[in-house]
């Protein structure tokens, strides 16, 4: 809480680049291209700019993929 007893924001989640998102994922920057235009990737288009959240990727990806089992 601040001093006028009001509470504060958290610290918003920053936006990652396709590269870094490539990374994280340990894909190519087509397969991210790939995913992004399936829909299994949700990302934020600003101007020219493609950025993503990795918390909506990771929800995403948990949402419609299959974990599987040997």
């Amino acid at each position: 809480m601040n001093t006028n007893n009001q509470p504060v924001p958290a610290a918003a989640e920053p936006y990652i680049t396709k590269n870094e998102t490539a990374r994280r994922l340990g894909k190519t920057l087509r397969t991210v291209d790939n995913w992004m235009q399936r829909g299994l990737l949700p990302y934020y288009k600003i101007g020219r700019t493609v950025v993503f959240k990795w918390s909506d990727v990771e929800a995403s990806l948990a949402q419609s993929c299959r974990v599987a089992r040997t």
